[in-house]
């Protein structure tokens, strides 16, 4: 009898297993909470298993429940993999913490009928997106914005869709550094109206001087370098800054090139709270590639080339603008389209709308540029390209034809699409 009685806890133990094995996670698709205020069942939360994690989705009408702090929540224990959150319409007001613990969801579309936000409902990381007016109580850190369709003149405060999804009216500030391959016919305010015209709020400043190196304006003692320290040091906002070097400096003079990217980069890093460093890859001319004994594409080829050594050399340099391929491309395939001026070196109109549609495409992934009508500057379009503090030529008349600028567009995005600073895949070609 004794194996027999040893066997009884070894029996205890299967069973022990074999139970919590059988036993159900209080955390699966379609798991539902009640938070209604009263515990009434009018307010009900419910996990759904989407790809990546959970989502949380809120139904009923009235108030939520209120919980002495965040780790009161029924989904505490697995509040980081819920990234979707959804408020339906009906729900009157957020409890206390409610939400506060859901670090993996970025923002929420507040229902019309919330009008109040209880304290720390939401974590101070969370955006919310309001259908209703601006009389919402709210007693957390969250940034809130309120419904607008129309571009407002006041940045941080209103949110609209964009591509169906709702996304807060901010300035997105652009500085250009660069020289005439910039300022001919005003490249950076051709993008500033480019975006105007998608409905982006965008400020693109620049420091623009002709034949200036890079290393001059990383000079913080030069001309334009003093300009330079002053934009950079009047703001920590800008998303983008673009570099653009001497048009033969990059194949000419490489190691000054690269130093002179590498300075600026290291001052836009130490001064932006979250900018890229982005390189602006020009284009061939003849008289530069008569000196090399190239064809224009060819010399254009060598200068990409050093632009995206430059690129994967230089650590805090993240992408390149290739301008320079979509010249090209209609240089050799578009003869009728004129993109130099009339010292066959600098970009004429056509050449700098060209430009301005891949600084936009590459820096705005998900604008729609198809949808623009602004075909350059017509007064009171948008933008006007006569500024003072621009240099000659900048008159754009009445803009280009739209048929050209329809071509000029499609080769840009072509371009965007198929160029990269990444050498190890050939993409680039």
């Amino acid at each position: 009898m004794k194996p027999i009685l040893k066997l009884f806890p070894l029996l205890g133990i299967s069973v022990m297993l074999f139970s919590c094995s059988q036993r159900v996670s209080p955390y699966q698709d379609g798991t539902t909470y009640d938070i209604s205020f009263k515990h009434d069942g009018t307010v009900k939360a419910t996990l759904h298993k989407i790809k990546g994690g959970f989502n949380l989705t809120v139904k009923g009408t009235g108030r939520t429940k209120s919980y002495e702090d965040a780790t009161k929540t029924p989904w505490h224990y697995i509040s980081k993999r819920i990234i979707d959150l959804k408020v339906n319409e009906g729900i009157t007001t957020i409890g206390n913490y409610l939400f506060y613990s859901l670090s993996s969801v970025k923002g929420c579309l507040l229902p019309s009928t919330i009008t109040a936000i209880g304290r720390d409902g939401f974590n101070e990381n969370h955006e919310l997106y309001s259908m209703s007016g601006d009389g919402i109580t709210n007693a957390c850190d969250a940034t809130i914005y309120f419904y607008q369709e129309e571009m407002p003149e006041e940045s941080g405060k209103y949110w609209h869709y964009k591509n169906g999804v709702p996304t807060a009216w901010t300035t997105l500030r652009m500085l250009f550094i660069g020289n005439s391959f910039t300022y001919y016919y005003d490249i950076p305010k051709l993008v500033e109206g480019l975006g105007k015209s998608l409905n982006e709020m965008i400020q693109v400043d620049y420091v623009v001087k002709g034949s200036t190196t890079l290393s001059t304006h990383a000079n913080h003692t030069s001309e334009t370098g003093v300009k330079v320290q002053n934009f950079l040091n009047g703001t920590d906002d800008y998303k983008y800054v673009v570099l653009q070097e001497q048009s033969t400096t990059p194949y000419t003079n490489y190691n000054n090139f690269k130093n002179g990217a590498s300075s600026l980069a290291n001052d836009v890093k130490s001064t932006q709270k979250n900018c890229k460093v982005i390189l602006y890859s020009t284009w061939g001319y003849k008289e530069a590639a008569d000196s090399q004994s190239q064809t224009i594409p060819e010399l254009e080829e060598t200068i990409r080339n050093n632009y995206i050594k430059c690129a994967n050399e230089v650590n805090n340099i993240d992408d390149v603008n290739f301008v320079g391929p979509a010249f090209s491309k209609i240089f050799t395939d578009y003869q009728n389209i004129s993109l130099y001026h009339t010292d066959n070196k600098h970009p004429s109109k056509y050449g700098a709308y060209l430009s301005a549609c891949v600084h936009i495409l590459s820096m705005i992934k998900d604008i729609n540029i198809d949808e623009t009508d602004f075909f350059g500057t017509k007064p009171g379009t948008y933008v006007n390209t006569v500024d003072p503090g621009a240099q000659s030529p900048t008159d754009f008349g009445d803009g280009i034809d739209e048929t050209t600028a329809r071509t000029l567009i499609e080769v840009a995005k072509d371009t965007v699409t198929r160029y990269t600073i990444n050498i190890d895949d050939g993409s680039d070609e």
